[in-house]
């Protein structure tokens, strides 16, 4: 038994090395308590600094430490070790699903400079793109899948599941490189200027009737139908090797 004292020490000389490990924790035990300071040390047993030892590098990660619930956490992707606040889907086809975009209501912009796809933007809770930083440094740090959840106006879902995918660095300017797709909906690409398969970045369009023009929310197979406008869509990865019998 470590004691209080003991706990605390630890807990300050392992966030001092990750500083994002510790978010995870007061969430898990005290939900609206926002630092240490406000939380009792008693509310750190040492069961409970295991999570903090081994720190999450990506929503698999929390998953494989025992947490189910769906909800934003920090992760400390390995290549970067800077912690880095994220959404994790622990519902959608297993759970461990770390999510890269989203898109809701239209209530975010998608309308945006280099900078601020490098850094992100957005409402995590609601839409939001991740950042192309971050998206490279979680998707480079091992083999990574990319799976993406459509919606269209009548509630119909889709999904497009590539079993590889990872993101370079912004010298080579984010290239992404995706292969061996299979899922629900026809195989789409990332080609812009009206010459693309799949826009999942363009306008919000808040009507149901489709199409709607080259600039929408569009993966151009559905329906069978050109340009017709989605109504959510989402990205999210993880690793290709998860497995649900591996967490506890």
């Amino acid at each position: 038994d470590l004691g209080p004292t003991g706990t605390l020490r630890l807990l300050i000389l392992t966030v001092k090395r990750s500083p994002g490990c510790l978010i995870n924790i007061v969430r898990c035990q005290t939900p609206l308590v926002d630092s240490l300071l406000l939380c009792p040390v008693t509310h750190f047993p040492p069961s409970e600094i295991q999570h903090v030892r081994n720190c999450p590098i990506d929503c698999a990660s929390i998953y494989y430490n025992g947490v189910r619930r769906s909800g934003l956490y920090t992760v400390v992707p390995s290549l970067a070790g800077m912690p880095v606040e994220v959404y994790c889907d622990m519902d959608t086809d297993g759970g461990g699903w770390t999510v890269i975009q989203r898109r809701v209501d239209g209530s975010v912009s998608f309308d945006r400079n280099w900078r601020d796809y490098r850094d992100g933007f957005g409402d995590l809770n609601s839409e939001f793109w991740l950042g192309n930083d971050h998206i490279h440094d979680l998707s480079t740090q091992g083999d990574y899948s990319l799976r993406i959840d459509l919606e269209d106006w009548s509630n119909n879902h889709k999904h497009a599941l590539y079993q590889s995918f990872r993101s370079v660095n912004e010298e080579h300017q984010y290239r992404l490189h995706v292969s061996d797709f299979s899922g629900t909906i026809s195989h789409g690409g990332w080609w812009y200027n009206q010459c693309f398969y799949a826009n999942l970045n363009g306008v919000y369009y808040r009507v149901s009737r489709g199409p709607l023009g080259p600039d929408g929310i569009v993966w151009y197979s559905w329906r069978d139908s050109d340009y017709y406008s989605l109504r959510k869509v989402s990205m999210m990865i993880r690793p290709r090797s998860f497995r649900t019998r591996l967490s506890p």
